[in-house]
């Protein structure tokens, strides 16, 4: 599988978001929340979210780097298509990266199950 992030694997468009954010759902980590939802095509969709609150925009672009990075990188490990928005919270930026990535494989196993069981 290619661990690169191709342009149709992101999502842009402002309906795509509402309808996820309305209809998804949700994960709750340490240093990101997780919204996703199921869709019809063969591959996952993915996008990063940075509000102010993370920090200056050097830390916010840093983290929305890093979580697509955790994306592309371990897409395989979806069992199924899913649309996600990673929304990062405050204490992101300063954290190790090791330790985002443990929650990342607990976010993905958490919606394994989610996807499995619909």
């Amino acid at each position: 599988m290619s661990e690169s992030l191709r342009p149709q694997e992101r999502i842009r468009k402002q309906s795509d978001f509402a309808r996820i954010y309305k209809s998804g759902g949700r994960y709750r980590g340490r240093y990101f929340n997780l919204v996703f939802l199921s869709n019809d095509l063969n591959y996952s969709r993915m996008a990063a979210v940075a509000s102010k609150k993370v920090g200056n925009a050097v830390k916010r672009n840093k983290v929305k780097r890093w979580m697509r990075a955790m994306f592309r990188r371990n897409k395989g490990l979806l069992n199924a298509s899913s649309d996600l928005i990673m929304i990062a919270k405050p204490g992101m930026p300063d954290s190790n990266w090791n330790e985002i990535l443990d929650e990342y494989m607990k976010a993905v196993q958490f919606l394994n199950k989610k996807t499995r069981a619909v």
